[in-house]
């Protein structure tokens, strides 16, 4: 197991709470407090999509009310989109669809109507499209 490299100290200090069991009843695997919100909120999300198609049309309860709400938990505690969590980056995404700013580099840019222009040279290189020939004796490989 490789060492984990810790830049400061705040990530050692958060220990998230576990629920072990429930009214003395033990639970099968400790589930966290954000684990039981995900799942809470995955509930209610399926008890409003429940109204309309095609959520609707399906009489499962097993399925709906413990199989969708557990892969919902599973999901957004579990993984990770672009190295965030995925309610952090979904609310990252909808920020930067809904925001009027243009930017370059994540910077604001205030004339978007003036083009950029290089003040120094710009290095290139041109592709040349030939048949290829067969292959130099002193390569290595083609």
């Amino acid at each position: 197991m490789k060492p984990k490299i810790l830049r400061t100290y705040n990530s050692v200090w958060k220990v998230e709470k576990v629920l072990y069991g429930i009214q003395d009843i033990p639970l099968p695997i400790p589930l966290s407090y954000r684990q039981l919100g995900f799942f809470a909120g995955g509930i209610i999300l399926v008890w409003m999509l429940n109204h309309f198609p095609p959520l609707s049309l399906i009489d499962l309860a097993l399925i709906e009310y413990i199989f969708l709400p557990g892969l919902f938990a599973w999901f957004f505690t579990k993984q990770l989109l672009d190295g965030k969590e995925p309610h952090r980056f979904l609310v990252s995404v909808v920020q930067f669809h809904l925001s009027p700013n243009y930017r370059n580099r994540y910077k604001e840019v205030s004339d978007v109507k003036k083009p950029y222009q290089y003040t120094g040279k710009v290095g290139y290189r041109q592709l040349s499209y030939h048949e290829r020939r067969k292959p130099d004796e002193h390569r290595i490989s083609d």
